[in-house]
């Protein structure tokens, strides 16, 4: 499905809006609604940078793997640029788990409070310096300020294979000691996928 918002080409893919439509259809407690909140919320850091600095977004494209966001062919973004950017993201779910939770504290609305919780969650993981995620990003660009882009490569993937071990290990464990707990294993194999899919591909 495409469709334009101001001058802007959205593209949803298939599989994206079958995984969103599936879960909000099984979802009794709420909480994927709450999650898609969130996540549009986080996007929203992103894209308000982008017109900050004065490279709006010509493409955005929805997959199974997240946003993907492009800028208009010639335009171009500095280093430093591309930090904020990408830290846009994680920023503004910190922004919002601090607004939700205010809101909680004055209404005691359980909503409020998951709603919370859910970009506290999401700013963590997208917080984390692995390649394809925000931090890992932040991280590239910010070397790219020192070194050359390979080396910079390079030492982003080092440095997400080092963050995503213990990630393994800790779900290993909660895995066994609970029999049943699978999120962390969950979480470590969708950042190695992502990983080796998006190898090689900073902004």
């Amino acid at each position: 499905m495409r469709f334009t918002v101001g001058g802007c080409q959205v593209t949803v893919q298939f599989w994206f809006m079958a995984l969103v439509t599936l879960s909000l259809f099984l979802d009794r407690s709420g909480m994927a609604g709450i999650g898609l909140v969130a996540v549009i919320l986080h996007e929203s850091g992103h894209l308000l940078m982008m017109s900050l600095v004065g490279t709006p977004p010509e493409r955005l494209s929805m997959s199974l793997f997240g946003l993907e966001i492009c800028q208009k062919s010639g335009s171009c973004r500095t280093y430093h640029q591309d930090a904020w950017i990408a830290a846009a993201g994680p920023l503004a779910s910190l922004f919002f788990f601090a607004l939700c939770w205010i809101g909680y504290e004055l209404t005691s609305s359980l909503y409020l409070a998951n709603l919370a919780a859910a970009n506290l969650m999401l700013a963590l993981l997208n917080g984390l310096p692995v390649g394809p995620l925000d931090g890992g990003q932040t991280l590239y660009a910010l070397l790219c300020k020192k070194y050359p882009a390979e080396t910079c490569e390079k030492i982003v993937e080092v440095v997400s294979f080092f963050v995503i071990l213990p990630v393994a290990l800790a779900g290993f464990l909660v895995l066994l000691q609970s029999r049943y707990n699978f999120s962390l294993l969950i979480v470590s194999g969708y950042l190695m996928l992502m990983l080796l899919l998006k190898k090689g591909r900073y902004f």
